[in-house]
């Protein structure tokens, strides 16, 4: 049995449970960097087929499952993750790209053009704050 002195136990364990904690914060942040950027895919991927010419009823399901998927990504993305990237990005997040996909989805399901418009009008503001800030965002998403 190896002996040491009590300090050094407890300078031990302090050492132990701050490097588990910072492994897990790398964790939630892999997470959260996952649960973002792969919400802003699929919502990006099901948008595009709604847009193609010829939708048959297969390929409008196929596109929706892709805005439902993408809307339960972003319903895991936590708002002190995003602020951290940018003190507007969770805001923005909420309340253009959350609440603009989720307006157009269900104004899709419903057959409620006004609300699918409602929805298309906060994608635009979306789009329009994530021109601008995409790359210093993502630069931070992905530091070195």
């Amino acid at each position: 049995m190896i002996r040491c002195s009590r300090g050094a136990f407890i300078g031990c364990l302090l050492a132990l449970l701050l490097a588990s904690c910072s492994s897990e914060d790398e964790q939630v942040t892999g997470s959260q960097k996952y649960y973002f950027l792969e919400a802003l895919n699929q919502v990006e991927a099901g948008g595009s087929r709604l847009q193609s010419p010829n939708l048959d009823r297969q390929s409008m399901n196929e596109a929706l499952a892709k805005l439902d998927q993408g809307l339960r990504l972003a319903f895991e993305v936590e708002r002190e993750f995003l602020d951290g990237l940018d003190l507007r990005l969770g805001k923005n997040f909420e309340r253009y790209f959350v609440r603009g996909v989720e307006n157009y989805r269900l104004g899709i399901e419903a057959g409620d053009e006004q609300q699918q418009r409602e929805g298309l009008r906060l994608l635009s503001k979306w789009a329009e704050f994530w021109q601008a800030e995409q790359a210093a965002i993502r630069a931070r998403l992905e530091p070195g």
